[in-house]
């Protein structure tokens, strides 16, 4: 069977240890003068903070940016990690001041899908190198997923020093890795990490 084509940027599944991710998120500002920001999307430190000074500021992280975290949730209010007044908030639009729930420790391990870019599929021997983020801006404002994948072609020989660390593939009946499996879901790891030194890809 294949493989569903969903992508949805970078997911938190667990911790490194093995033990389950447990929901722990840390609250960031970000300003109006920035870029859309989805569910899944990763973000980098914006060395700001909000207007009062009380948080410290994200913005979008760029295929190649150190990583401070994943973004999982919008609000006005720096106190909670959702709307309540508008609990059909799925992402942050662009221009958009705005507070945003992020994963950010280092020790999180994240679900994503790869691209199969220019026909290339990730293989066994691409666990344990560095890989970089296709489409790392994109996302859907009806279903407020980002639209990241792992880039297939951005890895290996030449990105020792990509942001993220491949784990491993997600272990699920409806997922098939191989040269014919389209859109494998993998684990990574945040390897560029704004709280931890970067981890090289072996």
């Amino acid at each position: 069977m294949a493989n569903a084509d969903r992508p949805m940027g970078l997911k938190p599944v667990k911790m490194a240890n093995g033990s389950p991710w447990n929901g722990q998120v840390t609250m960031y500002y970000k300003s109006a003068a920035s870029n859309a920001i989805y569910k899944g999307t990763c973000v980098k430190h914006g060395g700001s903070g909000d207007t009062l000074g009380q948080v410290p500021s994200c913005d979008l992280a760029g295929a190649t940016d150190q990583i401070l975290g994943v973004a999982v949730g919008f609000s006005n209010n720096k106190n909670i990690a959702l709307d309540p007044t508008n609990l059909e908030r799925d992402y942050c639009p662009a221009s958009t001041a705005m507070y945003i729930a992020v994963v950010d420790s280092p020790d999180v391990i994240f679900e994503a899908q790869e691209d199969n870019g220019n026909s290339a599929h990730m293989e066994a021997g691409d666990i344990g190198q560095n890989i970089v983020l296709a489409n790392s801006s994109a996302g859907s404002t009806t279903t407020g997923l980002s639209s990241a994948e792992l880039d297939s072609d951005g890895n290996a020989t030449g990105y020792a020093n990509a942001p993220l660390l491949v784990v491993g593939v997600v272990d699920r009946p409806d997922n098939t890795m191989g040269s014919s499996a389209d859109h494998t879901k993998w684990l990574v790891k945040i390897a560029d990490h704004h709280f931890q030194r970067p981890t090289t890809g072996v």
